[in-house]
């Protein structure tokens, strides 16, 4: 392990991170809002949180910087070093992230504040924070930017920055994210149009939303997290409340999809390239196959009586905010019918499509394994038979197969195991509420179910249960291998 570049690694991205802390805090001063969102800004308190975050980002610079000429090493990154990085990163990112919390709000514990930061970066959208009416605009405002930040992944941005980092750019966003870019001859080139994509969709969100009637300063944090499907608010209520109307949740969905849509698609459709749905992006028309189905099953059982008084446009969008992994609400989950419940919690582990800023398994990993599986059911009366899967059309090879079985068994135990810790931890709690908040942390959703569910679920929740569920998140969101990894004595050894 080349401890000099992980260090130094970690010292540019603590920077960053401290940048876009800094950017929260003046954006959140300057744009205008209303009485509701006009608390002051805890200057101590953010002096201090930025202090921790540069202080810290500058001393892990210096000591790489240190290292490196002591030990003669040379600078490069390699795999082990970027699997190291992604790791170590996001604990790290996370403690930074939450200083703000633990700083300028009274109150709030060490642990408290750390769930939050996790919750943000990873965008999970679960909050410890009942009255988000109360907070300052410069809390809610980094709330915000963090899960924008998070949302397209610390390491992208560091790769995007930082030029020499070629040879082991595949392995940071590969470890991160569920970006697919094999094919992609400048990666640093893609990550800059995805960015850039990106941000056009949360500016043109935004003005929509201003024009429908939100505040500027409602309209900015809300186009911030549903481009991500982060979920993070500034309304008590969420989406089920003034100021929003059928069309800003229309509006609202319009963007969860498409933040929940493989972003290289968007590339091929600016770059007038064709686009195969049956083919090259066959995922994304299953995810939109997978999201009409939900709807039209809850919109005929809502007609037929089976959702009581639940309005038409809630389902849908409520359906969207799930299957997205957005974790906005309009209305109480809880209050659906069984087969709506059932729903909820399957769409959880569904979530989006791969290269995107959603959560859950992946669209493309449940093709593969669907495909594997009737591949495997031939295979036991035609042993000889020889089939290959193709997913989005190519070929998928023996490496992918094995992850993904890799993948499923890990979430399936994290899922059991982490229901049966809850339920110790916290014996007061239903099984359907633990069980709904541990998939809801592995997914990336926020929102639990039962009383789980309650606008103090999470913040009524011991010391020890969140962090057990920031772990959970920071699994998710890397998809448990990138995580484990660090547990492996193999890969600190000096070589």
């Amino acid at each position: 392990m080349n401890f000099s570049v992980l260090l130094r690694s970690l010292g540019v991205i603590l920077l960053l991170l401290g940048v876009t802390m800094v950017g929260s805090v003046g954006f959140s001063a300057v744009i205008p809002g209303r009485e509701l969102h006009n608390t002051g800004l805890d200057l101590g308190g953010w002096v201090i949180s930025l202090s921790i975050a540069f202080g810290l980002g500058v001393i892990f610079l210096v000591f790489g910087v240190i290292l490196r000429k002591k030990s003669g090493r040379g600078g490069v990154m390699r795999r082990r070093e970027a699997m190291a990085l992604v790791g170590v990163g996001w604990f790290v990112c996370s403690f930074v992230a939450a200083m703000p919390y633990y700083f300028c709000e009274p109150g709030v514990p060490l642990s408290a504040a750390y769930f939050e930061g996790v919750s943000g970066l990873t965008t999970t959208g679960a909050t410890i924070f009942v009255d988000l009416e109360s907070l300052p605009r410069s809390i809610l405002m980094w709330r915000s930017f963090s899960e924008w930040f998070g949302a397209m992944g610390i390491l992208a941005m560091f790769v995007l920055v930082l030029s020499g980092m070629t040879s082991t750019s595949k392995t940071l966003i590969g470890a991160e994210s569920s970006l697919s870019n094999s094919d992609i001859a400048s990666l640093r080139q893609t990550m800059r149009r995805l960015w850039g994509v990106y941000a056009v969709f949360t500016v043109v969100c935004g003005l929509g939303l201003w024009a429908m009637g939100l505040s500027p300063f409602q309209a900015s944090n809300h186009a911030l997290t549903a481009v991500a499907t982060g979920g993070f608010g500034t309304e008590n209520a969420s989406i089920g409340g003034s100021p929003f109307g059928v069309l800003s949740k229309i509006w609202l969905m319009l963007f969860m999809l498409l933040g929940a849509v493989s972003f290289p698609l968007f590339l091929s459709l600016f770059a007038k390239k064709k686009v195969d749905l049956r083919g090259r992006y066959e995922e994304v028309l299953w995810f939109g196959v997978i999201v009409l189905i939900a709807v039209l099953v809850l919109v005929v059982q809502h007609f037929v009586g089976g959702m009581g008084h639940v309005a038409l446009i809630d389902i849908v969008f409520n359906v969207v905010s799930v299957t997205t992994s957005t974790g906005f609400v309009s209305g109480d989950l809880s209050s659906w019918s069984r087969l709506g419940v059932g729903m909820v919690l399957v769409l959880m582990i569904v979530g989006g499509c791969s290269g995107s800023t959603a959560g859950g398994l992946k669209v493309n990993r449940l093709m593969m394994w669907w495909r594997f599986m009737k591949v495997g059911v031939v295979r036991t009366f035609r042993p000889k038979v020889v089939s290959s899967i193709k997913v989005n059309g190519r070929t998928v090879q023996d490496g992918a197969i094995e992850q993904l079985f890799m993948i499923l068994t890990l979430f399936g135990f994290f899922a059991i195991m982490g229901t049966f810790l809850l339920q110790v931890l916290e014996p007061g709690q239903s099984l359907l509420g633990s069980m709904s908040a541990v998939v809801s942390c592995l997914s990336n959703f926020g929102p639990a179910l039962a009383e789980m569910g309650e606008a103090d679920g999470f913040a009524g929740v011991g010391a020890t249960t969140k962090l057990l569920l920031v772990l959970l998140m920071i699994l998710g969101r890397l998809e448990y291998l990138a995580l484990l990894v660090l547990f492996t004595g193999q890969l600190w050894k000096r070589y």
